[in-house]
């Protein structure tokens, strides 16, 4: 614990420094900006080699995240840049599994029932982030790569159709243009189901060939079901038990509140217990993963499903909505999944059953999104 507090000391103490720096930038800076940025990865658990640098504390963790992201030292991070293919946790293939939970002390967590997954996807590794929907913002003033504004153009069309105007999907949370500083790798949030659903759509335009749309593919929001079958199970199925493999939690049936001399044995998730008071750098808790690498799925931001709530169990099949499939019911809740920051530390929310759900008009500042692709 000794070495990895003193570790975490001076690499947080010369990040400091080289911010506070005004000279211009020349070799001997850029190789240190390099070496302390590692360290700070290091001792952030962004690295492979979490397990035995990172530290225990995720407060601190957090505080070495941002001060990598201010020194521009994290851009080469997986699960970060859509365009890459580690944007993505595995591939989940379809199958029928059970949702919900029977011992719960909520009666919208009941029955239990089965539901099957029909066509194979995949979640976002992380929550979206502020640095990348700000490249959606971007994109519909303007600005941006050609497939990004034609995209926004497109949105613009249909956004008339259904009265919603380009500033309502502004984060209601950033402080101006942007985000603060520091926090681009921070889940976007203060943004409402219409906005969340537009930037999946933007996405799916944007970043999908037109003939891989033709052929079935597709990016969106998650739907409930595919949200917890991710969360709640292994990549693959176990059996044909339609429960096997379940946690209670996306890292495993009970949440640690020690915090030993590893990160292994420290609080798995971003919620009011881990005292960081706020959204936090995504990765950060790589110890709480789900079984496909999803991470995140428990705490940090509760996320915006493409599904309305509705009463167990489901009566067929629950499709996914948006602001442009014209199948959105204004009146309707949509599901959000996952709990938050400010999750309560009796866990509640942060377990895979949970169900929450809000108007699609409605923000708040932990509510974010995650995304999903669909495989033909």
């Amino acid at each position: 614990m000794q070495d990895l507090d003193y570790a975490m000391e001076t690499a947080l103490r010369e990040a400091e420094e080289l911010l506070r720096e005004r000279r211009p930038s020349d070799g001997a800076v850029t190789a240190r900006r390099l070496d302390v940025s590692k360290r700070l990865r290091d001792v952030a658990a962004l690295s492979s080699n979490w397990r035995t640098l990172a530290h225990p504390n995720p407060v601190l963790r957090n505080r070495a995240a941002t001060l990598l992201d201010r020194l521009h030292g994290d851009g080469d991070r997986p699960g970060l840049d859509l365009t890459k293919a580690d944007y993505w946790a595995a591939r989940i293939e379809p199958g029928t599994f059970s949702m919900g939970d029977d011992n719960s002390k909520y009666s919208y967590e009941k029955p239990q029932f089965t539901y099957r997954i029909r066509q194979p996807y995949a979640l976002g590794r992380f929550p979206v982030t502020n640095r990348q929907y700000l490249l959606f913002i971007e994109a519909l003033s303007g600005r941006g790569t050609p497939e990004a504004i034609a995209a926004a153009r497109k949105l613009l069309s249909l956004m008339v159709q259904h009265k919603q105007t380009s500033e309502q999907f502004y984060p209601f949370h950033w402080p101006g243009a942007s985000y603060r500083t520091g926090e681009g790798n921070h889940p976007v949030v203060g943004v409402t189901w219409y906005a969340a659903t537009a930037f999946a759509w933007w996405a799916n335009e944007t970043f999908l060939k037109p003939e891989q749309r033709i052929n079935g593919k597709a990016i969106r929001l998650p739907t409930e079901a595919e949200w917890e079958r991710s969360a709640a199970y292994p990549q693959s199925l176990l059996d044909d038990n339609p429960r096997a493999g379940r946690r209670v939690y996306p890292w495993g049936d009970g949440v640690t509140e020690a915090s030993g001399g590893r990160i292994t044995s420290s609080i798995e998730a971003n919620i009011d217990a881990s005292k960081i008071g706020g959204t936090s750098v995504v990765g950060i808790f790589p110890h709480g993963a789900a079984g496909c690498g999803a991470e995140e799925m428990g705490g940090n931001v509760w996320e915006w499903c493409s599904t309305p709530k509705v009463t167990y169990p489901f009566k067929g099949e629950v499709s996914a909505e948006s602001l442009q499939t014209r199948n959105s019911r204004s009146g309707s809740s949509y599901i959000l999944r996952g709990g938050s920051w400010h999750s309560s530390s009796r866990y509640a929310d942060v377990r895979c059953a949970c169900r929450g759900g809000y108007y699609p008009f409605n923000h708040d500042d932990y509510y974010g999104l995650r995304l999903a692709r669909l495989f033909s």
